[in-house]
């Protein structure tokens, strides 16, 4: 499970995900909604999973969710999708009569840091398309900076270290030889 917000900007987030994320986003953003109204135990379908995810638990904020910010950027995914040509067969609206009387608390749990490292791990899955998609200043923020371990967003490369260097000296001989680098 995996919410990719490469930016505080729902909008600005869709529109730079690949094809593959951006789809996946959509329903991604529905399974952090559900578990999160399952954790409230406003939805008792017995499913248990992902209810200690960490992405979940980021957005559930310790029982005052960040409903608002996750229904912005499911709707920025949403909108997204469509205006690349493709139909969504997803929404919202079997659970909406949950979600709007909620309490959603302001704002968003994502900060600085976490959109450094969502640039890095998009940058990892897909550097073809990332480096086309960031800008050179964010490609070097992320190539020149160490991973920062966040649960459910990046503890994954601490097992792929190797593959993760030899990715970043990839890439800067790619900006070097397009002279953004």
């Amino acid at each position: 499970m995996q919410v990719f917000r490469p930016y505080v900007d729902w909008a600005k987030s869709a529109a730079v995900l690949d094809n593959r994320r951006l789809g996946k986003q959509r329903v991604e953003c529905k399974q952090v909604l559900n578990t999160i109204l399952r954790k409230l135990g406003l939805i008792s379908d017995g499913r248990r999973g992902w209810l200690n995810h960490p992405v979940v638990l980021m957005y559930y904020n310790g029982g005052k969710p960040y409903i608002r910010d996750l229904v912005g950027f499911f709707n920025a995914c949403v909108e997204e999708w469509v205006g690349r040509g493709f139909k969504s067969s997803i929404s919202l609206t079997d659970i909406e009569h949950h979600l709007s009387p909620l309490n959603s608390a302001e704002g968003t749990p994502i900060r600085r840091l976490h959109e450094i490292e969502y640039r890095r791990i998009l940058l990892v899955k897909d550097p073809a398309h990332y480096v086309k998609a960031f800008t050179p200043e964010e490609i070097i923020e992320v190539l020149e900076t160490e991973p920062t371990p966040i649960n459910g967003i990046n503890s994954w490369i601490w097992k792929n270290m190797k593959n993760y260097r030899r990715l970043v000296r990839r890439v800067k001989l790619f900006l070097k030889r397009e002279g953004l680098y």
